[in-house]
């Protein structure tokens, strides 16, 4: 039987205004039959300063237990405008390195190789000078 892609909403597009390290969204489980995995980051309004900033990691798990951060979309300012990017993830992608699996990747980077059993987002929302800032955005992958 063929695989069916899926998408899945890893975070669903809402507007977020408290600042925050590391948010996890839903994890999606079992996708281990999927062969890559496509990534958007839709990033639709903002309001906040400069100094604001807005990052988005995409993590993969082998249990479900510990982590992987497998990319970084580029860090956002907080009056950044809106736009959309996406990173691919494809296990058939070899490795060049080893990768250190407690830190994150750096802005804009990805790990393609990184792959596991589950899949989430997970964001950091910070405010440069308790003025408040507000970000609206989603994040879906399709597995295909």
């Amino acid at each position: 039987m063929a695989h069916m892609p899926q998408v899945a909403t890893l975070f669903p597009s809402a507007t977020r205004v408290t600042a925050i390290a590391n948010s996890a969204g839903t994890a999606v489980a079992n996708i281990g039959n999927a062969k890559r995995a496509v990534v958007l980051l839709d990033l639709t309004a903002t309001a906040g300063a400069a100094g604001d900033t807005l990052s988005v990691f995409v993590d993969v798990s082998l249990d479900g237990s510990k982590w992987l951060n497998a990319a970084q979309f580029t860090t956002l300012a907080g009056n950044a405008t809106a736009m959309s990017a996406y990173v691919i993830l494809d296990p058939t992608t070899p490795g060049t390195a080893p990768i250190v699996t407690t830190s994150d990747c750096g802005s804009g980077v990805v790990r393609p190789s990184a792959w596991g059993s589950r899949l989430r987002a997970r964001y950091t929302l910070v405010d440069a000078g308790a003025h408040g800032q507000s970000v609206t955005f989603s994040v879906v992958a399709l597995l295909q």
